[in-house]
């Protein structure tokens, strides 16, 4: 690879690298006598890497693709059956010599860490910077221990055409296997996979073989740092940098220090990482395999790698081999006696060979298949504890694995990603089948959810992977909505909060209706510097219903030219319309003829009108008094309607037992964090105080649509079931609908679900489904498990684990793919927000002790 310093932009690090490399130079002793080491950069098969494609030191060309995974254990069987339909499909049109191969590391979670690092550097209260701390702690913890990363690669090679006779130019080969790689991903994505590698840069191929071949190292010191590293050293030796044949061996940039395979024939050491290589015998698959079978393979855990490959052989000489085999089969069973077991072996042997037969008469192709597995491990015991259970977990599903033994060097030379099986090792392993059987090894079926500037919500409860999902990536989810569903003390309320400071810590601006039990929200909402907002009677809170809030220009001025202009005051009389129905839910034509008539005469007597210029007072700009419920009151009072439903209803509002509802705004909705609990109120009066909450909190969200925000909305069965009216219900889908255009989010979570599917057949709970992009369902009853599969369109499968996962784990299912997940949370996030009842007197006792020792002192 040509030496391109250009490539390494940052100058002073290239310096700084140079500098320390001479003076090591120079300060180095005389040199010690050295245990006989081996350099992997001798003996390596990768000669260069031109335009993203591989170059072996034998002469072949070699193109690698990274494609993403699906979570195919999760989908129906029919689902499953058209999949491995797909990949068959796509198996007879790849190359005829291909390698997959599936990588198993430790999750790499430097950059979600140093994103929250940036994002701590730019906050300035001191008690979300606290929690940032404790999410960067949780995120190295259980990325250390449990966090596993899967890539997912297919490698194939230049084949040239027959009837060529030329040697083809590097341009030619280049263009082919671009061209065979977009054939590929194309077949592919009817699998649902996606091509990740589009665009394969040299940098990038680089990045994956040092991965590879330097596993060690490149999990403490990235791909650019070698190269820093190794331009550093070729510059203290004096090199020449200005000659433009300048050339650094590409090994140089990827291979390991060292490898020693004189330690024993079971297993190599590559720098400091033991690696112990195991193939499948050919005769030890099972006869009978499930589609996606590889999944017990590829999900054996971290450090466990598989590669295998598919050979097609040619189809007019097989099909004449087979014919040969098959009549001296013939002849041969013909001799032998039927009660011979020899009998039973060739009428076997027979059936099999008028299977294949069929099967390329069909077009399918014949192939041989071979499996690798790669274990590696930081100590020896591990290693061997590692391979052990492995073993035991091959043959719990009828496959048996053997160790490599002296062939532990050959085998790690296979396992590079340049298409090469050791022959050795392919004639142990390979075993023949015809596309649509080999088929069902179906590689890419671990699925992994990391989005990239995402929250963590947990670890995938199949692969052990991390889950980062981030709702505002607009170019996975049409809309940022999630639904939260479950039953009573499934975990509903503890993942809400989760949910809800780990979005706080990423400045979105955050509001929370708590309907039920509001004091479990209180906590939480101290601890991030939050505000806390009781709307009861007495509390002194108070939110006025039939206030206009002013929303900031940031975007109205440009689109107003666009836009038509809309009369606020009337979006706001609709608003009040909607409310009236929760006082009246059997408010008849006339009486909402009445409404509107009384509603619009109370703001001409403030001033305003429909004219949007009405509302602003011209001495200060700001929005004018507005009128509260009283006045309305005397509206109707001054119209002569004393007898009317709505004076009388508006009576307990006014006068009654629930004035609070009739005084002036004065809460303040600006801080980050905002809980409004009405859990204070009553039965009766509850759905009405969620509502002027959730219109608050909506007024507040549509002010400046530039700003993320996120409006959680917890028990909304209470909007949206059978004790709400409809127009309460159509106003939170209508938020579900739209808050996408006001760069916001809405999340939903409820129990009672049946309640939630209940009000006018169902159509508003399987509305706001519908409009929620992310879906988390935790654990269901079965009388309720039914109801959900059917508004979320689960398998069977998944509508009965849903009915027995545990406590604080859920289904997410985001986009097409569905994946079982175990929230994760910190100690002190854990103490924040648990609503256990045993664990909260746990810590009303340690926090009663912890004063009795400030007191002492």
């Amino acid at each position: 690879m040509p030496l391109d310093v250009s490539f390494f932009k940052d100058r002073e690090k290239l310096k700084s690298s140079i500098r320390d490399s001479r003076k090591s130079n120079r300060n180095k002793a005389k040199p010690k006598q050295l245990e006989q080491i081996v350099s992997t950069q001798s003996f390596s098969p990768i000669r260069d890497v031109k335009d993203g494609i591989i170059i072996t030191k034998d002469g072949r060309f070699v193109k690698i693709m990274e494609l993403s995974p699906i979570n195919f254990g999760l989908r129906s069987y029919g689902e499953q059956a058209s999949i491995i339909s797909s990949f068959a499909k796509a198996l007879r049109n790849m190359p005829n010599y291909i390698q997959f191969k599936v990588v198993s590391k430790r999750a790499d979670v430097s950059h979600f860490i140093e994103t929250i690092k940036n994002e701590m550097a730019l906050e300035k209260n001191n008690h979300c910077k606290r929690l940032q701390q404790e999410q960067i702690n949780l995120i190295s913890s259980v990325g250390s221990t449990q966090g596993v990363s899967r890539r997912f690669f297919l490698i194939f090679e230049y084949e040239q055409k027959t009837g060529f006779q030329h040697r083809p130019t590097f341009d030619q080969v280049k263009q082919e296997l671009e061209k065979e790689a977009r054939n590929i991903a194309g077949d592919l994505e009817d699998c649902g996979n996606e091509f990740i590698s589009v665009n394969s840069s040299d940098e990038y191929v680089l990045e994956v073989l040092y991965s590879i071949m330097s596993r060690s190292e490149s999990s403490i010191r990235s791909a650019r740092d070698r190269e820093y590293e190794v331009i550093g050293r070729y510059a203290a030796g004096q090199m020449d940098f200005s000659r433009k044949d300048l050339h650094i061996p590409i090994n140089d940039f990827i291979a390991p220090a060292i490898i020693d395979d004189r330690s024993s024939p079971r297993y190599l050491v590559v720098d400091d990482l033991f690696y112990m290589y195991c193939y499948i015998p050919g005769n030890s698959y099972p006869v009978r395999a499930l589609g996606g079978w590889m999944l017990l393979l590829i999900n054996m855990g971290e450090g466990v790698d598989v590669d295998f490959w598919i050979h097609k052989e040619n189809v007019a000489t097989t099909q004449r081999k087979l014919q040969y085999r098959l009549r001296w089969n013939k002849v041969r069973m013909r001799e032998t006696e039927d009660t011979s077991q020899d009998f039973e072996d060739l009428h076997g042997a027979i059936e099999s060979g008028y299977y294949l037969k069929s099967g390329l008469s069909s077009g399918e192709d014949f192939c041989y298949m071979a499996s690798l597995i790669t274990i590696t491990a930081s100590s020896l015991q591990e290693l061997n504890y590692k391979y052990e259970a492995i073993k035991r977990h091959c043959i719990r599903n009828d496959i048996r694995v053997k160790p490599c033994h002296f062939q532990q060097l050959e085998a790690w030379k296979s396992s590079l990603p340049i298409c090469q099986c050791n022959s050795g090792i392919w004639a142990k392993a390979r075993r023949n089948g015809l596309t649509r059987d080999l088929a069902s090894a179906y590689p890419f079926v671990s699925y992994e959810l990391a989005d990239e500037n995402g929250i963590l919500l947990g670890a995938n409860s199949n692969n052990g992977s991390l889950v980062f999902v981030d709702p505002f990536d607009t170019s996975k989810y049409n809309n940022a909505n999630i639904a939260i569903l479950g039953s009573s003390g499934s975990g509903k309320t503890y993942t809400l909060q989760c949910m809800a400071l780990r979005l706080r810590q990423k400045q979105t601006q955050v509001f929370i209706i708590a309907p039920l039990k509001g004091i479990e929200f209180e906590r939480a909402c101290a601890a991030i510097g939050g505000s806390f907002i009781r709307i009861a009677p007495g509390s002194g809170n108070n939110i006025n219903i039939m206030e206009i809030r002013k929303k900031t220009e940031s975007l109205d001025d440009f689109e107003a030219d666009f836009v038509p202009e809309e009369s606020i005051l009337v979006k706001k009389i609709q608003q009040l319309h909607t409310f009236f129905t929760l006082l009246l839910k059997d408010i008849t034509f006339d009486e909402q003829q009445l409404l509107d008539e009384s509603l619009l005469k109370t703001y001409e007597k403030f001033e305003i009108t429909p004219a949007n210029d009405s509302l602003v007072d011209p001495k200060t700009g700001a929005y004018k008094e507005m009128p509260i419920l009283g006045d309305l009151y005397k509206t109707l009072e001054e119209m002569g309607r004393k007898d009317s439903r709505l004076y009388g209803v508006l009576t307990r509002y006014v006068s009654g037992s629930a004035n609070s509802f009739n005084q002036p705004t004065n809460v303040n909705l600006d801080n980050k964090y905002v809980v409004l609990d009405v859990s204070s109120l009553t039965k009766e009066t509850l759905p009405i105080g969620m509502f002027i909450a959730l219109d608050y909190a909506w007024d507040k969200a549509r002010e400046d649509r530039t700003k993320k925000k996120v409006i959680f909305i917890d028990e909304t069965w209470r909007l949206v079931g059978p004790g709400s009216s409809e127009l309460a219900a159509e106003f939170v889908l209508e938020i579900f609908k739209v808050i996408r255009g006001y760069g916001g989010s809405a999340v939903c979570a409820t129990q009672d679900l049946n309640d939630f599917f209940a009000l006018k057949d169902g159509m508003y709970g399987a509305g706001i489904i519908n409009n929620a992009k992310t879906k988390m369902l935790m654990k269901t009853e079965p009388r309720e498990a039914l109801v959900v599969a059917k508004a979320m369109d689960l398998t069977v499968e998944e509508a009965e684990e849903i009915k027995s996962i545990k406590r604080g784990t859920c289904l997410l299912a985001a986009n097409t793919n569905h994946v079982f997940i175990d929230i994760k949370a910190s100690k002190i996030e854990h103490d924040l927000i648990t609503t256990d009842a045993k664990e909260l007197r746990q810590l009303a006792l340690e926090r009663q002790k912890k004063r009795s020792v400030e007191h002492d002192l």
